[in-house]
């Protein structure tokens, strides 16, 4: 059994750094992990992110399904079909659990048996992925926006470059509002005002009653990444290899890291309570990043060894993040699956998730959830995997 597989089986935690050696030499630090404890398997690739709430764990695959999954027994509770890929992120809100597919439509559900209560049609189920490949044109265009809520209303960005506010009782439309490009990022809240960006190049501040435009900023080029409140900054990434931090009032830069890399920022800032500091991952770079939130100066940074896209999950004292591994590109780009130390930036554990078909060939974009000392983690091998964390 190699290093990867053993990792991937997982060792008992916090085991001792001369043990770590004899099972993983290969690594720079010695990797204590979680045990796994159960797994599901869906038909399809798993980009959605997962939810949980009132012990029921909500995701979707590429299948198709949308699943509801017992968080304490594991087991499946009921599955939804719609008519395409869901890869976006479910959210559970007054007994309803609200989704869009790739069919084209958001969908309410009763969360606790899957009946649908109503659906939304958004308009982009004509309109094709270009997912990623290794010939052009490069939009790798992987992502789905997710549907947010605050106060009755469901907010939700679509490839047919508008940005929905949908009743959340009735699904009917309140207000919609255009943008010059699809819109993959989900949107955030701040006071009065809704963050959103788009593949146009901008990111927009949106009275939320209204949908009147505020403000904007521009990047010049696609943006992926969800606009995240940050203290007082909204925080974006761009293709443009920069990090903004826009003031949420008047859109104005606060201050701007590039990264001489050139790398993408496709994954999202994931804060901590005090908003003092934010984690975010990289693309080319294949980094985990801690920034001052106020300054925009790196605290360290982590070598994922792949493509970090999705946001990562900060959990007390671990930061967990996935990689995407792709053959034939022009570096080496490897699948993983890690738990960093949040105050320093140091590898706890990993494992190393299996190898599937594709230019894409593996390896966890979405992401994980925490629940009573249990860790889910969603892979593009199509399974769910728990681990004690």
């Amino acid at each position: 059994m190699s290093c990867y597989q053993d990792s991937y089986y997982l060792r008992k935690r916090f085991m001792g750094a001369l043990m770590a050696l004899l099972w993983c030499a290969s690594l720079e630090a010695a990797a204590a992990s979680g045990e796994l404890i159960a797994q599901f398997k869906t038909q399809g690739p798993i980009w959605s992110n997962i939810t949980i709430a009132d012990e029921m764990v909500y995701f979707g695959s590429d299948d198709g399904n949308l699943y509801a999954l017992d968080a304490n027994s594991h087991r499946l509770v009921w599955q939804f079909e719609t008519g395409d890929k869901v890869r976006s992120t479910p959210l559970v809100e007054g007994g309803v659990v609200y989704f869009s597919s790739d069919d084209g439509y958001v969908y309410a559900l009763n969360k606790q048996d899957g009946k649908k209560l109503w659906r939304f049609d958004l308009d982009d189920g004509h309109r094709l992925r270009q997912l990623p490949a290794n010939e052009p044109p490069w939009f790798y265009d992987y992502r789905k926006s997710s549907p947010v809520f605050n106060d009755g209303v469901i907010y939700v960005g679509s490839a047919d470059q508008y940005f929905y506010a949908i009743d959340a009782k009735s699904g009917k439309l309140r207000w919609r509002f255009k943008t010059a490009g699809k819109i993959r990022a989900t949107a955030s809240f701040l006071d009065n005002k809704v963050f959103i960006s788009s593949w146009d190049g901008n990111t927009y501040a949106l009275d939320k009653r209204s949908g009147e435009q505020l403000w904007f900023h521009a990047s010049h080029r696609l943006i992926n990444s969800d606009p995240k409140v940050v203290g007082k900054y909204v925080v974006i990434g761009s293709r443009n290899a920069r990090l903004y931090a826009l003031n949420s009032a008047t859109g104005e830069v606060e201050w701007q890291y590039l990264f001489r890399d050139g790398s993408w920022v496709e994954s999202s800032a994931v804060a901590t309570p005090d908003a003092q500091y934010f984690y975010i991952g990289t693309s080319d770079g294949k980094k985990l990043l801690k920034f001052n939130g106020n300054t925009g100066e790196p605290v360290w940074q982590f070598n994922t060894q792949g493509w970090s896209w999705g946001a990562p999950l900060l959990d007390g004292d671990i930061v967990y993040i996935g990689a995407m591994g792709a053959d034939g590109y022009w570096t080496k780009v490897v699948r993983g699956f890690y738990g960093v130390n949040a105050a320093s930036g140091e590898l706890t554990w990993q494992y190393q998730p299996e190898k599937i078909a594709g230019y894409v060939n593996g390896g966890v974009f979405a992401t994980p959830a925490v629940h009573k000392g249990q860790l889910w983690v969603a892979d593009l091998d199509g399974r769910v995997r728990v681990f004690t964390r």
